[in-house]
């Protein structure tokens, strides 16, 4: 079985020593063996950073984050583990849609922009804002 060092850890997940050390002393990443001083990761290891990212990434505070793997670890917890998810869920779509929409009025700005400025190369009538409009596609 493959192992790996905090160091080829943090740079595989793009996070500082410290941050490994933090999910520890947290409880969010258990288990971690150690040869003498040394962390040593395993796959399980891995695979349960890979979720800690996942949330971390949309949003999941480390309190929601210590209530999912302490739901997880137990089959009694299962409505509070569903709950979490779902509100998780949620938030993930909120967001979600709050970016499209943004995204879509960066891409009308863009185009009226980039329509200034080949209005003014070519010597032709500016554009005009209310012209472009937020279509849903």
């Amino acid at each position: 079985m493959a192992t790996y060092s905090i160091t080829q850890v943090s740079k595989k997940y793009h996070l500082p020593v410290s941050t490994l050390r933090y999910y520890e002393d947290v409880g969010l990443l258990c288990d971690v063996d150690r040869n003498g001083k040394n962390r040593i990761y395993d796959q399980e290891n891995l695979d349960r950073l890979d979720a800690i990212v996942c949330f971390k990434e949309t949003g999941m505070s480390i309190a929601e984050l210590q209530n999912f793997f302490r739901f997880q670890d137990n089959d009694d917890d299962l409505d509070d583990m569903v709950a979490l998810l779902a509100k998780h869920c949620k938030r993930v779509d909120d967001q979600l849609a709050l970016l499209e929409k943004n995204r879509k009025h960066i891409q009308r700005k863009f185009k009226y922009y980039s329509d200034i400025r080949q209005a003014k190369q070519n010597h032709q009538p500016m554009p005009k804002w209310e012209d472009y409009v937020l279509t849903d596609s």
